[in-house]
């Protein structure tokens, strides 16, 4: 715990932020050579759609995403920032599918270029949601061996299209918070903005009220959204995660998941509701 406070403390005075470090200046065509460098990896519409997964194309079930996107990134390019982490109070609120379907929005975008990444390496679920353990061809190591050193971007992640870099984990990773308190991490993700100048970095980071990964890393992000379940979540919950992020980073807001809503056919369905 002592690590933690510390990190949390040198974050509160660091009052440039963490995206707002000048990296290298290397070239765009640098960035582009490194960018296609990534491995290509093609993805299973009929896996996607079931598992929720709507914004690879613009579709009518994207719509409340494709909001959340545009809302979201106009705000990040207004005020400077590239970092966003989203998170939940606990397991099961579709953070996760949140993020994804975030990243898959914003690399529908022109000219907008999306690193997502994911940090929630103790109960990692995106492998699934993709059908990555369909294809057999899962980056070995994934976030775990980046942030430990081991590796760097490139052996770890893959592309999708032409705008969306991922980095996903197989297995599950027993020491998270102390890989996310390393020394390392920084220095990593300043590498991966001057190698790769993404716009746009998304973080899916495990539930906040289950261990200290989420608070570990937020010294790292611009800003951060919380993804709350309808009728599972309570308002004890969201409002201990809101100050604590607050304390923090940047919060955005609470992004409203799994609401039920009565459609004209006589079903029920969900959408996604979000307030900042």
């Amino acid at each position: 715990m002592e690590r933690l406070h510390a990190a949390i403390e040198k974050a509160r005075k660091d009052q440039t932020g963490p995206s707002s470090r000048i990296v290298g200046g290397r070239s765009g065509r640098d960035a582009d050579d490194k960018w296609q460098a990534l491995p290509r990896q093609e993805l299973s519409a009929k896996d996607l759609q079931r598992n929720r997964i709507y914004t690879v194309e613009a579709t009518q079930e994207a719509v409340a995403f494709d909001i959340l996107r545009t809302r979201t990134l106009r705000y990040m390019q207004k005020m400077g920032w590239k970092r966003l982490a989203i998170t939940s109070p606990t397991a099961s609120c579709g953070k996760s599918t949140i993020s994804l379907n975030l990243a898959f929005a914003m690399a529908r975008q022109a000219k907008t270029r999306t690193v997502q990444m994911e940090i929630d390496m103790r109960r990692p679920s995106q492998h699934k949601l993709l059908g990555l353990q369909k294809s057999g061809r899962i980056p070995s190591g994934g976030v775990g061996a980046l942030f430990s050193g081991e590796v760097d971007f490139s052996a770890v992640s893959w592309r999708y299209g032409d705008r969306l870099a991922m980095t996903t984990n197989e297995k599950p990773v027993g020491n998270a918070s102390d890989l996310l308190l390393g020394n390392t991490v920084a220095d990593v993700l300043h590498e991966i903005e001057d190698s790769y100048q993404p716009d746009i970095m998304i973080f899916d980071m495990p539930p906040m009220l289950v261990n200290d990964d989420t608070l570990a890393f937020q010294q790292h992000v611009d800003c951060a959204l919380l993804v709350a379940a309808a009728e599972q979540s309570t308002a004890a919950e969201i409002d201990r995660c809101e100050r604590e992020l607050a304390a923090q980073t940047n919060f955005l807001g609470v992004v409203l998941n799994k609401c039920r809503l009565h459609s004209n056919d006589g079903r029920y369905g969900y959408d996604y509701s979000y307030g900042y």
